[in-house]
């Protein structure tokens, strides 16, 4: 019920007979409560006069006034990579993500009960499975989101610009976040979203529990030799050898990991990467990315195929290596454990740290 409704409704009511008496008062308390009335109220007559009224009227209007500071001062601000402003007034119950690595860093700050909605890519944990779809990345569906009454929506840059807008315009709490590339960018995400839901210590603990995982990784990678020429592709995706530019998350593990991205000059994240250039750039390994063994089979059975690729060091050595791209393909919390991967078979002689 609107103010102006509640204030009709308390003042300008009038009993057929006598005011009723206040639910609960009783005895002393009605007593006290007749003779503290504000003045001009006649309980006898059930009559407002109009000084009473005015009176009671400027009351009513001074305590709304004086709250509205106190629950404006409540109301938490942030904003987000695309500049806009948003506005929590609690801890978010209602959460839709609309990406799989957003989603992931919800469910490892304890958050399943809040999450309501997902996209069809939203498949780890499992529990993920299980809630709500809302759509892909691209092909979000508006009006369920609406219906869905959340109290955050997180998305990235990924999402159609033109969706987020509409989501905008709706005044529905939306947050987006920038792609990331670090490791740094990624235990920022996990802060930011930590202090959106109002978890802000897992946030950190789970922070802080990556950090140790890393510099475990770490230990005794070579620090004085020149790393490898490696070539990174991900098998599967139509035709062309699609690969990590410079500006990729996976170029930085490549990079931290000591070897040589043979595409690291090329700006953005993914691309098409062309044959002649994969025969000139010669790597010494070649890293596929695939959800599977059999895939991978399939991938190096396709690269051995090709007379052209012959006098590629890879290829002639048969140096190729699976990696599940299941979890390098995911900004999230699993890009650690990505990580290890990518070390351990990049340094089989080396003994990488335990998680």
């Amino acid at each position: 019920m609107r103010t102006l409704e509640i204030l009709e409704t308390i003042f300008l009511r009038k009993e057929s007979a006598e005011l009723k008496r206040p639910v609960g008062l009783s005895g002393n308390m009605l007593k006290n409560w007749k003779s503290s009335s504000a003045p001009g109220l006649s309980l006898a007559s059930g009559a407002v006069s109009t000084t009473g009224l005015f009176s009671l009227l400027g009351i009513a209007l001074f305590i709304i006034l004086l709250a509205t500071p106190a629950l404006n001062s409540q109301t938490r601000e942030f904003r987000d990579d695309l500049g806009h402003r948003v506005g929590l007034v609690s801890c978010p119950r209602r959460i839709i993500s609309l990406a799989p690595n957003l989603t992931e860093i919800l469910f490892a700050l304890g958050l399943n009960q809040e999450i309501i909605g997902v996209t069809r890519y939203c498949d780890y944990p499992e529990e993920a499975r299980n809630k709500e779809v809302v759509g892909g990345l691209v092909d979000l569906n508006l009006e369920k989101i609406r219906r869905l009454d959340p109290e955050l929506v997180l998305g990235f840059r990924g999402n159609p610009r033109r969706v987020v807008d509409r989501l905008y315009r709706d005044r529905l709490p939306v947050y987006v976040f920038d792609a990331g590339r670090t490791f740094d960018d990624l235990f920022n995400l996990i802060l930011r979203i930590g202090q959106l839901t109002c978890r802000q210590e897992q946030a950190a603990g789970l922070v802080s529990d990556l950090k140790r995982q890393v510099q475990s990784i770490e230990t005794g990678l070579p620090q004085d030799r020149p790393g490898k020429k490696v070539f990174l592709t991900l098998f599967g995706q139509g035709s062309g050898l699609w690969t990590c530019g410079g500006d990729s998350y996976l170029n930085h593990l490549l990079e931290r990991a000591r070897v040589e991205n043979a595409t690291s000059r090329l700006k953005g994240n993914w691309l098409v990467y062309s044959r002649e250039k994969l025969i000139q750039d010669n790597p010494e390994m070649i890293l596929i990315l695939c959800r599977s063994r059999q895939d991978f089979d399939r991938a190096r059975t396709w690269f051995k195929s090709q007379p052209a690729f012959e006098k590629i060091q890879a290829v002639a050595r048969g140096s190729f290596f699976f990696l599940q791209e299941d979890q390098f393909s995911r900004f999230s919390p699993r890009l650690v454990q990505a990580y290890r991967e990518l070390v351990q078979t990049l340094y089989p002689e080396l003994r990488v740290g335990e998680e």
